[in-house]
This record gives C-alpha cells, sequence and structure tokens, in this order.
C-alpha cells in the first residue's frame, strides 16, 4: 500500500512539476487561451539567455513592421559609431575666422540638456563665425505638420515655442516670429499655425487669435534660416560658406552618449532618434544624411543577423521598415553584448510600471519590475521588445510583435501585458 502511495505521490509531484516548468508546451497553452492573439498576425519569440536557446517561437522568420521596436536599430548603431560622448561640431580657426560644421547633434538649445557647451563655446569665441553647409546631405524624410524636419545643425529641436495674442506673436527662437503670416487659403475650424509647402512661413487662417495663443510649432529648417537663427540666439553675427572640412577640422564634444540614448528610447523621442542617426553619418566620410548611416550599420556591425533587416529611418514611422522576431531577439543579444553590463542595457530601456512608455503599463511585483523593453506603436502594429525577469529568477529575451489587427490598440497592449505577467509570475 505504501509503495502504491509513494508512486501516485511522485507522480503528482512530477505533474504538478511539469506545469510550472517553462518549457515550449506551457507558453504554447498560454496563446492558444488567448482570443485575441488568434484575431491576428502575431510573432513572437521567447529566449533563455542562460541556456542560449529558443523556448518558444510563433512567426519567428516572418516579417513585420516593428514602428519604435527600430529605435533598438538605432541604439545599437549608436553605441558602435559614436564613443562615449556627442560630437556637438567640428570646427577650424583660420586666422580671424571660426569655421564650424554640424554633426547633427539634436541637443543644441534642446529644453531637455542643461549642457550647452557648443553653445557656450560659440558664444564665447572672438572670431568670425562661418557655418559651412558643405557635408549637408539629403534627409529620407519629406517635410510634414507632425514630424521634425532633420537636418545637420537642429536648433531647439527644430521647433519654435510660440505665444501671443490679437496684439502679435513672440517666439523662442525669436527670429522664427517674423515668418508668422495669414493665409486667406488656410481654411480651419480653429486658430493653429502650419508650415507652408515652400519657405519658413508659418501660416494661420483668418480668424481671431485667442487672447493667449502658446504653441509648440514645427518650422522649416535651411542653410539660411539656421545661420539666421545662430546669430539671434547668440547675439553676433554668424555666415554661411560652403568650405570642405578638412580631417584634421577639431571635434567639440556635448553630452554623454548614454544620455541622449535615454532621452530617445524612453519617451521613443522620433526627432532624436533621427538626428542620432545623423550624429552617426557624421563619423563617416562625405555627405551626411540617414541613408548613410544605415547603410554603414547593416554592412559594418549588423550583417550576421539571422534575416536581412529592412531598415528605413531611425525611429520606425516609416512603413517601409520589415524586421523578424529572430532578428530582433538577436539584436537584443548584440546590444547586451556591446554595452557589456545587463543593467546598464535596462538603463536604457522603459521599465515596466517605473518609466518611458512601458510606466502605466505594467504593475511591479512587490514593489520590483520585472520587464525592460522599447514598445512600438503605429496603425494596426503594437510591439514590444526587450527582456524579462521571471519569479523564479529566469532571464529572458523576448519579441512580441502584433500585426494587421482590427481591435483597439489599448486591447492589445493589456493583452500582450497580461501574457508577459502571466509568464513572469508561473515560472
Amino acid at each position: 500500500m505504501y509503495k502504491y502511495l509513494l508512486t501516485a505521490l511522485t507522480l503528482i509531484i512530477t505533474i504538478n512539476a511539469e506545469a510550472q516548468r517553462l518549457n515550449k508546451r506551457q507558453v504554447k497553452l498560454i496563446f492558444d487561451r488567448s482570443e485575441i492573439m488568434q484575431e491576428h498576425f502575431v510573432g513572437f519569440v521567447l529566449y533563455d539567455q542562460e541556456k542560449g536557446r529558443v523556448i518558444y517561437e510563433e512567426n519567428a522568420n516572418k516579417y513585420f513592421l516593428p514602428a519604435s521596436n527600430t529605435k533598438l536599430f538605432t541604439l545599437y548603431a549608436a553605441l558602435n559609431m559614436l564613443g562615449d560622448s556627442i560630437p556637438a561640431l567640428r570646427y577650424e580657426e583660420r586666422g580671424d575666422s571660426l569655421i564650424v560644421w554640424g554633426t547633427g547633434d539634436p541637443t543644441f538649445l534642446h529644453e531637455k540638456f542643461e549642457d550647452q557647451r557648443a553653445f557656450e563655446f560659440l558664444k564665447g569665441h572672438d572670431k568670425q563665425i562661418y557655418l559651412s553647409m558643405d557635408r549637408d546631405g539629403a534627409s529620407v524624410m519629406e517635410p510634414s505638420n507632425w514630424r521634425a524636419d532633420i537636418n545637420t545643425f537642429p536648433i531647439a529641436a527644430n521647433t519654435a515655442q510660440i505665444t501671443g495674442g490679437p496684439e502679435g506673436f513672440k517666439s523662442f527662437p525669436s527670429v522664427i516670429s517674423q515668418y508668422i503670416k495669414p493665409d486667406s487659403s488656410f481654411v480651419a475650424d480653429r486658430f493653429t499655425l502650419r508650415r507652408a509647402k515652400v519657405g519658413y512661413e508659418l501660416n494661420y487662417p483668418l480668424l481671431p487669435i485667442p487672447e493667449e495663443f502658446d504653441s509648440k510649432v514645427l518650422y522649416s529648417v535651411g542653410a539660411e534660416l539656421t545661420a539666421e537663427l545662430l546669430s539671434d540666439t547668440l547675439k553676433r553675427e554668424v555666415k554661411l560658406t560652403n568650405l570642405a572640412m578638412p580631417e584634421e577640422a577639431k571635434t567639440l564634444y556635448s553630452v554623454r552618449t548614454d544620455s541622449l540614448l535615454k532621452h530617445m528610447m524612453l519617451p521613443s523621442d522620433n526627432f532624436l532618434a533621427e538626428q542620432i542617426l545623423m550624429l552617426c553619418s557624421s563619423t563617416l566620410e562625405g555627405e551626411m544624411g540617414i541613408k548613410n548611416a544605415i547603410d554603414h550599420s547593416l554592412e559594418t556591425f549588423m550583417d550576421d543577423l539571422p534575416a536581412e533587416p529592412k531598415w528605413s529611418d531611425g525611429s520606425g514611422l516609416s512603413r517601409f521598415n520589415l524586421f523578424t522576431p529572430e532578428t530582433i531577439i538577436a539584436l537584443i543579444g548584440k546590444i547586451k553584448a556591446k554595452v557589456g553590463d545587463e543593467e546598464r542595457l535596462k538603463d536604457l530601456m522603459p521599465v515596466g510600471g517605473l518609466s518611458g512608455t512601458l510606466k502605466s503599463a505594467y504593475q511591479l511585483d512587490n514593489g520590483v519590475p520585472f520587464v525592460w523593453a522599447k514598445t512600438g506603436t503605429l496603425t494596426y502594429a503594437h510591439l514590444q521588445s526587450g527582456i524579462l525577469e521571471t519569479r523564479k529568477g529566469k532571464r529572458l529575451r523576448y519579441a512580441f510583435m502584433n500585426n494587421n489587427y482590427v481591435r483597439p490598440t489599448s486591447e492589445i497592449r493589456e493583452e500582450m501585458v497580461r501574457i508577459m505577467t502571466e509568464i513572469h509570475e508561473r515560472f
């Protein structure tokens, strides 16, 4: 009798242990029981970092629209190309002249960055400043009313703070206010400003100007306006030139690279992402441009990814980006190897329940976070990719990609969070 009881007890313990073991069958059951995950195109990979093996995968080698998961590629490119600190500008002194070449550094007069050593350097220099546009290359993006322009010398995030009323407008940078003009062809049901299709004008409809108008507005960039903005903010003349940058040009550095990358990753800042690729291209020869940085990255240190990335921009706003879940998993591994410290990697990521785009998505587990991941959202696309830690101490890497759903994105997000939380709690 005792022998039979012992056998039964052993069987029960074995069955219970199997039910709590993190394996392919258990994770598949979680997905099979999710009604939402049966309705659209799902890509998922769960990877055991310590054992170096895939636990579960679904459509791992299929291409998905990645949205802001693209910023993981931008992050890795920057880690390989920028060094510890951001090159704020290149310069050379010639007689009584200071010639300056932009690097694409987006921190110049950016409200989120207190370190303004490039501004102070230019303002305090006693020579005539010339801004050279010799390396001013082409951007992959056309002007837009909802996305800041990208250029080699961005100022104040290429965004103006406009205030005013019926008596007139004020702006920061102040030069922008002179370009604010009424437009009889601009039909709108409320007062607003928008960029003209050609030139630097900011147009508004023939409607009463609000008493306390206050708005951030994107302005169009160009060499002439950049020089004008610099002259105005520095309170000294800045002239344009097209001198070629010599190899021995000096570099002035600004903020720590990790600081800029974190400002991109946590709130998923699209402007910073594109400008970071411009920064990367400034380390290469020839004209600066986002495509140059992407091509160099793919050929130089991303050529071993499991599926060829279709990579078009820095932010993920482009619908020409296409990546597979297994590629994202491999990329996270390369990022981790490059930073050399998982805690540093976690610090660069939004933290579930604490920071960035995941602050309100997850609940902490007894005050402790368990997800560090990059999110991504476009119409009919929502994703998360990063690191998950379970209650039993397993350290996992995951890519969770949802495309072509018709439910509200909030329902997709909630189901993703529920599934990842269940994996954390059970295993």
